[in-house]
């Protein structure tokens, strides 16, 4: 009996209480509403919907400085990116995604030590990531503001671009903090642009176990060993996409894109003997450092809605 006069006593205050709290509600009119029942279809929508597909003909270079010596690897890569982004027109707000998958690689390596190039065909060239972006500064038609978010790169070509035990590539995260801007030109046109800095990447590679004849170091037989590189670097990266809207819902974009990462990495290598794999050695190194930049033109194809 007690437990339900309670609930009883409990409805009735709120009861009360809710005439009182959409009073309070109604004094701040500032406060962001709802969206309309409506929102799904026509103009009261104030979400804009946009996705497609870039081909990026894209040149890399990645150079690793080892004992004084630097090991160099060349690309020419096709890569397709899908894309998506979502503008909330009330906040204006904007999340977007992108993916690319290299489809064709070739390139070539080269060191200070045999200068002489090494062509390669294939490897891994990927990437995928997605920011948030607010654009409160401008007008209708001219709107910029910040970006931030996180981009998965993996660096692959050939898959032997780096001649340290020919490490199997590298795998890099990145935080993005960056600025971006949009501008309607007359309606049938359009400007995207984007600067963003990479104040942190975290970059790891290993390559595979690599064997090699009895040798005794430290009293321990090894003949097997593999080597890991990481490193912490920074950078920066740019966009610009020049849009043209042959319909209400189609859009075709051209422009470029360009990126920079560079910073200390060390190596640790691990050395045992393949019988008695429990039983091995570590020693460490650093390297003189990591640059990797690439560089090409874009074409997209989106539609709206």
């Amino acid at each position: 009996m007690a437990r339900a006069l309670n609930c009883a006593v409990a409805i009735a205050a709120l009861s009360v209480a809710t005439p009182a709290l959409a009073a309070d509600y109604d004094q701040y009119p500032e406060l962001r509403p709802s969206y309309p029942d409506s929102w799904e279809n026509g103009e009261d929508n104030p979400l804009r919907f946009e996705a497609g597909l870039r081909y990026w003909y894209a040149l890399g270079q990645q150079d690793v400085g080892q004992g004084g010596e630097t090991y160099t690897a060349k690309d020419r890569s096709h890569i397709l990116e899908g894309h998506f982004r979502i503008d909330d027109e009330t906040t204006s707000s904007f999340v977007k995604g992108t993916a690319g998958y290299a489809v064709v690689t070739g390139g070539e390596y080269s060191n200070t030590i045999d200068p002489a190039a090494t062509s390669f065909t294939g490897g891994q060239i990927g990437y995928v990531g997605a920011d948030f972006g607010w654009t409160p500064l401008g007008s209708d038609t001219v709107k910029f503001g910040v970006l931030t978010g996180y981009q998965f790169v993996r660096e692959s070509p050939g898959r032997q671009h780096y001649d340290v035990d020919h490490i199997d590539g590298l795998n890099i995260h990145e935080l993005r903090l960056g600025l971006t801007g949009h501008a309607d030109l007359g309606g049938m046109f359009d400007l995207d642009a984007e600067v963003v800095a990479v104040p942190y990447a975290y970059a790891s590679g290993v390559s595979a176990e690599i064997p090699f004849a009895d040798q005794v170091v430290q009293g321990i037989t090894v003949n097997r060993r593999n080597t890991t590189v990481t490193g912490a670097l920074y950078g920066a990266s740019g966009q610009l996409m020049l849009g043209v809207h042959p319909t209400d819902n189609l859009t075709v974009r051209v422009g470029g894109r360009a990126s920079l990462l560079t910073g200390s990495a060390s190596t640790t290598t691990k050395q045992w003997e393949a019988a008695t794999p429990e039983a091995y050695l570590y020693s460490s190194a650093l390297l003189d450092g990591i640059t990797l930049v690439r560089y090409g033109a874009l074409v997209e194809v989106s539609g709206r809605f």
